[in-house]
């Protein structure tokens, strides 16, 4: 596993609502960094080694007939567990049903960094990735979660990266358009359209 020299300051991170696969080359100074190839506008790849938690949890469609969706506030949102592959963060977004009643999440959350300067969001949102999306039925007190894919900032040619600090992420759950808002500091790229990453499809259970 590699350093995380970027992760967010503090896990677990404090909720604030609001109503290519290979290494990088390094160079003779041992920094990592990433080579564009000529004519490209866009760094490598995320790898997608996660697609397969995309899988539509049992019962799929049928487990959410009649069952409400999730709305903004029935939800707490926070960052579970991270890890990193080639260069790449992997950060589990969790949700939980604080409702009394339950309800149900179905595809990818709208996730946009914060900045530390002007509290406003930072780039583009992650990019969906492309796997299965079914509904997650969550009682209250259920959990469930969505990976974010990204890679690291100081792996991003920093001409085209622009790094600012963050002050965490903001979250608005599917068919939503009322944000939750995740503190922890860290540094993004600025640039919009670069190194936004990739959020995958929620499904059942806490990582």
């Amino acid at each position: 596993m590699r350093r995380l020299p970027y992760l967010l300051a503090a896990l677990p991170l404090v909720l604030v609502t609001a109503c290519s696969n290979d290494k990088p080359p390094v160079t003779a100074d041992q920094r990592a960094t990433w080579v564009i190839p000529a004519g490209s506008a866009t760094e490598p790849p995320i790898p997608s080694n996660r697609t397969a938690e995309a899988t539509p949890a049992t019962g799929g469609a049928a487990a959410a007939s009649g069952v409400t969706r999730c709305h903004t506030g029935d939800l707490k949102a926070e960052t579970g567990g991270a890890d990193s592959t080639a260069g790449v963060l992997y950060l589990s977004l969790v949700f939980t049903n604080k409702s009394a009643a339950k309800c149900s999440l179905t595809g990818y959350p709208t996730v946009s960094w914060v900045s530390a300067k002007t509290g406003k969001t930072v780039n583009k949102p992650f990019a969906p990735d492309t796997g299965a999306a079914a509904p997650v039925v969550l009682e209250p007190g259920g959990r469930a979660h969505a990976t974010l894919a990204y890679h690291q900032p100081d792996e991003v040619d920093p001409a085209r990266c622009k790094p600012v600090p963050v002050k965490g992420y903001q979250v608005v759950p599917p068919q939503e358009s009322t944000p939750i808002r995740v503190a922890g500091s860290t540094v993004a790229c600025s640039s919009t359209g670069v190194n936004t990453g990739k959020v995958l499809a929620i499904i059942a259970g806490a990582k």
